[in-house]
């Protein structure tokens, strides 16, 4: 993505995250409702991006060189071994599907969601600057998703990576199987830190480093590269006490304060409200926060989905200017993703991927269990508008409903709301009636699976289609009310 490589390197020498962002909610399996690990992410990309695919890659008996397709000038190759997993991922249309997978599980069932746009601050990236040609988003999906057996292995791999070859950019990568969650960020062209999320609590993170201070000597919970101290202290960043990584790697400065610090401070006191009446000064949010109360799927869809409502900082719904603080949910969103793994089911239902194609406020998570087949509409898909793929689709609903948000966005959020009923109780059967028929048939349970998402994403095309005739006709109406002649 050739723009995004421009605006990366613009706001790496300037000091803003303007054009690229993205926003991640972690949930420990302690704090949410189900009781699964749940890892969630907002893609937003430029606005020129066009469509982004759901596929599965089958595995592979031999490894091949992965290069970049779509940041080309970007030289980064990595070899893939042989034997390589089975997995799923989201591409951008332009990367012959195999870059900028964000999101998704391999065969093992490990997920990775990468990645979350940060930046390093200019005292280290004078002395470690990022690398020309380093691992970036496009790559990081794609060559670890393949690879790893568990959370922990992707960031050893992740960490090994960085180290060798640079990072090309600022970046947060978050790992999880049905054990645990880590996230993973990186400082500079060559060092890097992840830190494990505790099961009792939730983490969130918008375009700004959020780890902060570290037990430099917790194996268990922290893992990084082997020069991040040394590097910290020989250049005069850490001088001894306790070890702030985002304070001594990480950029903060006024362009976070509007476009960063809104995002973190919302979702936690969405999940903390007690956190309300704290005030914390630059980046001092905390890592982790306990909610007070369990987290569930629907909480998660929410919080991606907030453009602030109810509030006077609702850009959208107040359609007014002066509203500059940048919301959860932007149009630019390419797609959604809420990972939820569960350690107590058969692996083909255990892990599911719920999957929101555009900006998340007008759309809707659509249910894909990691074993089921992925419908064709989801596979397909470019930079022009067409009638069939599922990109396009929830796209053109979107572009109605943000021409007049005050008076279209309810009837598209009522509708979607119904349908989301719908789909939950319809899973609950679904599961139960799976699981006992997996314990016969493994087979007729797949059966059972393929039937379920294609039932589930064909009502959800009947109700996006439905919205978008219904606006496109209110518009329609608007138009001849507008245009009125005098006479017969």
């Amino acid at each position: 993505m050739q723009l995004k490589k421009i605006l990366i390197s613009i706001a790496s020498v300037v000091g803003f995250s303007y054009g690229l962002s993205c926003t991640t909610i972690i949930v420990g399996k302690d704090v949410s409702a189900d009781g699964s690990i749940i890892v969630s992410r907002n893609v937003d990309g430029p606005s020129d991006s066009g469509a982004v695919r759901f596929v599965y890659h089958p595995p592979l008996k031999h490894g091949y060189l992965y290069q970049n397709h779509e940041e080309p000038e970007n030289g980064f190759k990595y070899q893939l071994p042989d034997n390589l997993l089975g997995y799923s991922g989201v591409p951008d249309w332009q990367t012959d599907n195999h870059g900028f997978e964000e999101s998704g599980f391999n065969d093992e069932g490990v997920s990775v969601s990468a990645t979350e746009t940060i930046f390093s601050n200019e005292k280290v990236l004078k002395v470690d600057p990022y690398v020309s040609n380093g691992v970036s988003e496009e790559a990081s999906a794609t060559i670890l998703l393949p690879q790893i057996h568990s959370a922990k292995e992707g960031v050893s791999l992740l960490g090994q990576i960085i180290e060798k070859y640079g990072s090309s950019e600022g970046f947060g990568v978050a790992f999880a199987d049905k054990n645990e969650a880590w996230y993973l960020e990186n400082a500079g062209g060559h060092n890097w830190v992840a830190v494990k999320i505790p099961a009792d609590k939730y983490f969130v993170s918008a375009n700004q480093s959020r780890i902060g201070v570290i037990d430099l000597g917790d194996k268990e919970n922290v893992m990084m590269s082997p020069g991040l101290v040394s590097f910290a202290t020989e250049h005069g960043l850490y001088k001894g006490g306790d070890f702030d990584f985002r304070k001594i790697y990480s950029q903060d400065n006024i362009s976070d304060a509007g476009y960063n610090y809104p995002r973190v401070k919302y979702l936690q006191n969405l999940f903390t409200p007690s956190q309300k009446a704290t005030e914390y000064k630059g980046n001092s949010f905390p890592t982790f926060l306990t909610p007070e109360n369990k987290i569930s799927i629907d909480d998660v869809e929410h919080a991606l989905n907030s453009h602030f409502e109810n509030t006077k900082h609702d850009p959208y719904e107040l359609q007014d200017p002066s509203v500059t603080a940048r919301p959860i949910s932007v149009y630019r969103t390419q797609q959604s993703h809420i990972l939820s793994l569960k350690d107590d089911l058969p692996l083909p239902i255990a892990n599911i991927e719920y999957l929101s194609l555009g900006m998340g406020a007008l759309s809707i998570y659509v249910p894909f269990y990691q074993g089921a087949k992925i419908p064709l509409e989801y596979q397909v898909g470019d930079n022009h508008a067409d009638n069939f793929s599922a990109y396009w689709k929830f796209r053109k609903l979107q572009m109605l409903g943000m021409l007049n948000f005050p008076k279209y966005a309810p009837i598209i959020k009522a509708k979607f709301a119904i349908l989301n009923k719908q789909i939950q109780q319809n899973q609950q059967a679904f599961e139960k009636e799976y699981i006992s028929l997996y314990k016969k048939d493994p087979k007729k349970a797949q059966e059972l699976l393929d039937v379920f998402t294609k039932t589930t994403v064909a009502s959800v095309f009947a109700v996006t289609e439905s919205l978008t005739n219904e606006l496109t006709t209110k518009y329609s109406e608007t138009i001849n009310d507008k245009y009125k002649f005098p006479g017969a």
